[in-house]
């Protein structure tokens, strides 16, 4: 599939943009060209005064499985200053969508694992389907959820983040609200409904006063260092854990850490 075709955007006569991650066939994972295509197609939009509101999802049943394992399994074997040149671009991304001047809502169509949590968490509205489910993977495979960690601790706090972080359990949409990593739930048949009526109340606020809200807020908040977090995952990635979590993955075992009862 061409880099190209691998987002959509989709504009209505309101100024609401959504944008979707479209390579379905592979659960909408993304890669290190992925993560360029988005962060330059977000900038895009942001730059667009006729567009309001952007709403980021995903085509197909799943919002989006994380990173491509492959592709990860193919950075282990780089050395880690490459590494980190990846995850300083992911980390780019994330922070991209936080800093966004215009609102954002994520429309959670599907399950979404791993570094895609880091994409709702990053939103300032995110709206699931019930079926949903979600886990942060990362500890399974030898690797942190480095990049995404500073958003999902503002979202859900540290307490829920360390048992989940740690335990890589899935979790339900109605644990998701529960955690405030998301703030709404539905039927698969009233998203777009749920979607239009969230958009029509952010519609109703000045664009200029949006913008100077959301930087208020972000001015509250402790700010953490991208390069850190990045240089931590470019590490562990390199490192003989983060490769054996990989080797086992793609050979459908369990990695030397694990044990079973």
């Amino acid at each position: 599939m061409a880099q190209e075709e691998r987002l959509t955007t989709e504009t209505d006569s309101r100024g609401v943009c959504t944008l979707s991650l479209n390579n379905p066939e592979k659960h909408n994972a993304f890669d290190d060209k992925l993560i360029a295509s988005l962060h330059t197609t977000l900038s895009e939009i942001e730059k667009d005064d006729a567009i309001r509101i952007l709403v980021l999802s995903g085509k197909g049943d799943t919002f989006s499985s994380g990173a491509d394992l492959k592709w990860m399994k193919a950075a282990a074997q780089r050395d880690e200053v490459t590494n980190q040149k990846d995850s300083e671009a992911l980390a780019k991304l994330m922070r991209a969508l936080y800093e966004y001047d215009k609102p954002t809502v994520a429309r959670i169509n599907g399950s979404a694992f791993g570094g895609a949590l880091g994409l709702i968490a990053c939103c300032d509205i995110a709206i699931a389907v019930r079926s949903a489910q979600f886990a942060f993977t990362e500890l399974r495979l030898g690797l942190v959820p480095a990049v995404i960690a500073p958003y999902i601790i503002k979202a859900i706090g540290e307490r829920h983040a360390r048992r989940l972080f740690l335990s890589a359990e899935r979790f339900s949409s109605d644990e998701a609200i529960k955690i405030d990593l998301v703030h709404q739930v539905c039927d698969n048949s009233e998203l777009d409904k749920t979607i239009n009526h969230a958009t029509e109340k952010l519609l109703k606020a000045g664009p200029l006063s949006v913008q100077a809200c959301k930087c208020l807020i972000r001015s509250l908040s402790p700010d953490f260092s991208d390069e850190s977090s990045a240089r931590l995952i470019a590490q562990l990635r390199a490192s003989k854990e983060g490769q054996e979590g990989m080797s086992a993955f793609f050979e459908k075992r369990l990695p030397s850490w694990a044990t079973t009862h």
